[in-house]
């Protein structure tokens, strides 16, 4: 029974995100704690929707265009994006000194064309938190959520257009 208890509960640990309320509120931890191994877990990209398509094995993955040019490019850009939202800005939420409360709007949806499959649907979220107790108004940064293998995933974070300063 101690043993069924303890897989459990490692189990309950390691949940996947099968709501995208669930993935944001993963997401955001993540970005709160910089923990970018967690949030990584979290992502998905472009590639990886060809790649399976494909049907490319792991082994065979990094041989191929999407594999071995666009899936490193795109990973480099979604860490560059988790990054960003670690450092913080005055123009978008301080993850650090906010508490999560639910996913926000739903701010637009589509599908990304496909090359080779089905499109693939996607939302953007805004999500609501909480500064110091009190709702924020900030809206940035936005998550592109898209489904993946019965669960939900992040395939990148949209940031407000930069500031020109005159």
């Amino acid at each position: 029974m101690v043993c069924f208890l303890l897989v459990f509960a490692l189990g309950a640990c390691t949940s996947r995100p099968t709501t995208e309320e669930r993935l944001l509120e993963q997401a955001f931890d993540a970005i709160k704690n910089d923990d970018w191994d967690t949030y990584s877990s979290l992502t998905i990209t472009y590639a990886d929707f060809l790649l399976k398509v494909q049907n490319t094995n792991v082994l065979n993955e990094k041989n191929s265009y999407a594999g071995g040019v666009l899936k490193p490019e795109q990973l480099r850009q979604q860490q560059e994006e988790f990054q960003l939202a670690v450092k913080g800005n005055p123009v978008f939420i301080d993850f650090r000194n906010s508490d999560f409360v639910s996913s926000g709007n739903v701010v637009h949806s589509g599908s990304l064309e496909a090359l080779d499959g089905p499109d693939i649907p996607y939302k953007i979220f805004s999500i609501q938190v909480k500064v110091a107790g009190s709702p924020s108004s900030l809206s940035y940064p936005r998550f592109m959520v898209v489904p993946w293998n019965e669960e939900f995933r992040i395939m990148k974070l949209e940031f407000p257009a930069p500031v020109v300063e005159r």
